[in-house]
């Protein structure tokens, strides 16, 4: 079956091939996406992933062509087009198409796609039964923080988590876990919710910003957790504490398949 897709302000379906081959998005993977759930055809937190992809497309200058009022009648109505009640919206904003070359006109006009798509969520008995992870370096590029639609690294990365039968693949630069190949990481020590710090080496996860909130309403994690965690602190002795710990937990992953304690991988997309 083919999915309802939205392209350049008109409406066909993904059997339609509408992306030129010298978009910029395809050649350069010069482009930001978003990707996010909707459940009885009710979009998730739609809102703060368009901010994040503004703020994706303003660090890369490309233009973007919506605004929050268009960008919400448009997945009201891709999801009054869908046919189905639950599954993933896919954005993509890519600088535009032009001749190919590393220099690229000023003013381009962006290419603008969203599609839906069913999609299968972790059912109880995943939740119930956890997920295998295994560590990989961290190969991606230096801004991590914009969700550009280049994911070879990611891709690579969780191709070897498949041949080692596992479910993810965690990030790890500099000695530090950073994040999964799809997904945001926390881990849960002594009741205590460890996550990394918001920097170039990780995406400002939605459902990340929204555990956090969750887990200061329930007094599981300081304001200033994060930082210490993972080296940020200025002092050195606690700074050298976390390097030891993010050690041993590296090497209690690669051992074991999972992190100590009670872990959660929270998805993202984030299926892309």
């Amino acid at each position: 079956m083919n999915d309802v897709l939205y392209f350049n302000g008109r409406w066909t379906t993904t059997a339609e091939r509408v992306l030129g081959v010298e978009d910029r998005g395809f050649e350069f993977g010069d482009a930001v996406y978003e990707v996010f759930k909707f459940l009885r055809q009710r979009p998730i937190f739609a809102l703060d992933h368009f901010r994040r992809m503004d703020r994706g497309l303003r660090e890369v200058e490309i233009r973007n062509p919506w605004n929050e009022i268009t960008f919400t009648k448009t997945i009201e109505e891709l999801l009054d087009r869908t046919a189905f009640e639950s599954g993933i919206v896919y954005i993509q904003v890519s600088r535009g198409e032009s001749e190919r070359a590393h220099f690229y006109p000023d003013d381009m006009a962006p290419t603008a796609i969203a599609y839906s798509r069913r999609f299968n969520f972790p059912d109880q008995t995943m939740k119930e039964r956890g997920i295998r992870l295994i560590t990989v370096p961290d190969m991606r590029w230096k801004r991590c923080d914009v969700k550009s639609v280049n994911l070879l690294a990611n891709s690579l990365a969780k191709k070897r988590a498949q041949r080692a039968a596992a479910d993810e693949a965690l990030l790890v630069g500099d000695g530090v876990v950073r994040e999964g190949a799809s997904s945001s990481f926390f881990v849960v020590v002594k009741g205590r919710v460890i996550t990394h710090p918001l920097d170039e080496h990780i995406l400002p996860g939605v459902v990340r910003d929204r555990t956090i909130g969750l887990a200061l309403a329930f007094h599981r994690i300081a304001p200033s957790s994060e930082a210490e965690v993972v080296g940020g602190d200025a002092d050195e002795e606690k700074a050298a504490k976390s390097g030891r710990d993010q050690r041993e937990l590296q090497q209690t992953i690669d051992r074991t398949g999972r992190a100590p304690g009670r872990d959660d991988v929270v998805d993202e997309d984030r299926a892309g």
